[in-house]
């Protein structure tokens, strides 16, 4: 069937080179190819800065970050875990997320696994109307196993659908449509969200605040979890990990299904400075926090 796809590789090369100039990230400053503007929610804070080298200029002015979800498998190979990653501000980021993706994990982000073959690469991005379409190569379907092809295509939803602009993805490989993905045969006749890997999504997802966002007192933390007693524990600690204020929510449904949860969580700093929002369950165990989710964000008097 890949063979089909294509009957020249110079042609796919240059089609390659074609959706890669247009291609556009989930946020961006300007409109998304179609003629869609992102919401100023996923809009960078700050216009990427020119390199004083570039221009001969000198600028002391700090450049600004953006910090955004990269999606990845537990080395168990269980569920989807997120981890947090921070670059200069790009009016691609989009494209910056999937690329870092395709990257793999980075040292110190915990005990993560990727389900991508290392030699894929992004050939394009393109968003309209919700819909972002993901062109990959042909190395994206390499490989085998029902968890590894699901899992795939689940880092993939999940990190480019963390931007507003985008609900849904339809998956392209060397910019020809796919209906059925690889030799596990699995159905993508109809664009993919997040709902449709429910079934590996990480037992806790923190939809809001974004990551790296400045927060101030009460912060609603919100997003989706599936655990024991839909029972969902919050703190916020500050970067020396002392803890300011520390409760508990419950979902709208645990233990075996899928729910949303909301909490309002108070808190007070003499200044504005780095710190994490965590959510999480306690083991029934000990006590313990697992699934922890360890948002950044910055705490705002």
């Amino acid at each position: 069937m890949v063979g089909m796809r294509h009957t020249s590789r110079i042609g796919t090369g240059l089609l390659a080179l074609a959706l890669l100039a247009v291609a556009c990230g989930g946020n961006s400053n300007t409109p998304a190819a179609g003629g869609n503007t992102p919401s100023p929610e996923a809009t960078p804070s700050a216009t990427p800065q020119v390199s004083p080298a570039a221009n001969g200029e000198t600028n002391d002015e700090p450049k600004k970050d953006t910090t955004y979800e990269v999606w990845f498998v537990e080395k168990k190979g269980r569920f989807l875990q997120v981890a947090y990653r921070s670059q200069e501000s790009t009016p691609r980021i989009g494209t910056a997320a999937l690329e870092s993706l395709l990257g793999g994990p980075q040292s110190g982000e915990g005990k993560v696994s990727t389900a991508i073959p290392a030699d894929a690469t992004l050939l394009g991005l393109t968003i309209q109307d919700g819909l972002a379409t993901v062109d990959l190569s042909s190395e994206f379907e390499s490989g085998g196993g029902s968890f590894s092809m699901l899992g795939r295509l689940a880092q993939v939803v999940f990190t480019i659908t963390q931007f507003p602009t985008v609900d849904r993805v339809a998956f392209e490989i060397e910019g020809e449509p796919v209906d059925v993905f690889s030799s596990e045969g699995i159905a993508l006749d109809k664009p993919q969200t997040r709902a449709d890997f429910e079934d590996i999504a990480a037992p806790i997802v923190v939809e809001s605040p974004r990551p790296g966002a400045t927060v101030s007192s009460p912060v609603d933390v919100t997003g989706n979890a599936n655990v024991f007693e839909a029972t969902v524990s919050l703190r916020i600690v500050d970067s020396s990990g002392n803890v300011l204020v520390r409760d508990f929510t419950t979902a709208t449904c645990g233990t075996g299904c899928r729910g949303g949860y909301s909490k309002k969580l108070k808190f007070e700093v003499a200044e504005t400075q780095a710190g994490f929002i965590e959510v999480f369950e306690e083991s029934a165990e000990d006590g313990s926090p697992i699934f922890k989710v360890r948002l950044p964000v910055m705490l705002k008097p």
